[in-house]
């Protein structure tokens, strides 16, 4: 299977604290169109932060369904895709997420479908 990765980033698989596999990206990316409306406020040290609530719309640039072909997309996207009647099927997220000693993301260890 063909794995074409429309997040804007690499996506490292780790086993054993090693990267086994990089993933590239393929220079188009899914995403899914968002919109915030504002719902309400909370005070934080005098300031009224807004609270809103986020919609998510159509997707943008993810191609139809191709034999043999996996797309890496992000939980929103697959989640919007879904909403509109997109099979997805071919839609993988990445899965298992993989540290550094300071904490930050480095990696997944898996490929998950949602």
């Amino acid at each position: 299977m063909e794995l074409v990765n429309l997040t804007p980033h690499a996506v490292m698989i780790v086993a054993d604290d090693d990267v086994v596999a990089t993933i590239a990206p393929s220079g188009g990316v899914a995403r899914a169109r968002q919109s915030d409306h504002q719902v309400g406020a909370v005070m934080v040290d005098g300031f009224a932060v807004p609270v809103v609530k986020t919609v998510f719309g159509e997707v943008e640039d993810l191609p139809v369904p191709t034999e043999g072909i996996a797309y890496i997309v992000s939980f929103i996207t697959v989640s919007a895709a879904r909403a509109q009647g997109r099979p997805t099927h071919d839609l993988l997220t990445t899965s298992g997420p993989v540290r550094d000693a300071d904490g930050r993301i480095i990696g997944c260890c898996a490929l998950a479908r949602n």
